[in-house]
């Protein structure tokens, strides 16, 4: 009898919590970026495919090709984007990235070495339930000294990367 009356009790009470704690997060909910992306970000001057990480903790993590043998530093060769991203109004979001850029090996000055960084803005919006992420970007590229050689507006458009079980 006693086994009975405590198993009940015990029920209640993780009836009672489950109530209280409410359902389980998960990293894909539609309502916030967090988890791993597929994208395409266009500038006026490139189009680069995208990979992009958003934490549930406000971490950003961008990867894209490492090199470039064009810009407006000459050929380099580019490190991944480490940032933070934060919900704004209106239910959008918003992020900046900076990445790291040095002379490639076909630099005609500055091979090997620091030569500057890029800043990339982002305000986005999650569309079609949470698996597309569309936006635009503003992007500035610093040389060492600060100056900005290049700044211009972009967009912005990724899916989820969603796990694909093996057959």
């Amino acid at each position: 009898m006693e086994s009975h009356h405590l198993k009940s009790i015990l029920g209640v009470l993780g009836l009672v919590l489950a109530v209280l704690i409410g359902p389980p997060a998960f990293a894909h909910e539609d309502r916030a970026p967090t988890g791993s992306w597929e994208g395409v970000a266009r500038s006026s001057t490139v189009s680069l495919p995208t990979l992009l990480t958003f934490g549930a903790d406000g971490n950003l993590v961008e990867s894209r090709r490492l090199y470039f043998p064009q810009s407006p530093l000459g050929p380099l060769l580019a490190t991944l984007g480490h940032g933070e991203w934060r919900r704004s109004k209106n239910d959008r979001f918003e992020a900046t990235i900076v990445l790291l850029y040095q002379g490639a090996p076909d630099h005609p000055t500055s091979p090997g070495v620091v030569i500057g960084k890029e800043k990339v803005r982002y305000q986005f919006q999650l569309i079609h339930g949470g698996e597309q992420l569309q936006g635009t970007i503003l992007v500035e590229i610093h040389d060492t000294a600060g100056n900005i050689v290049f700044s211009g507006p972009g967009t912005i458009e990724a899916t989820r990367i969603r796990l694909q079980s093996l057959p």
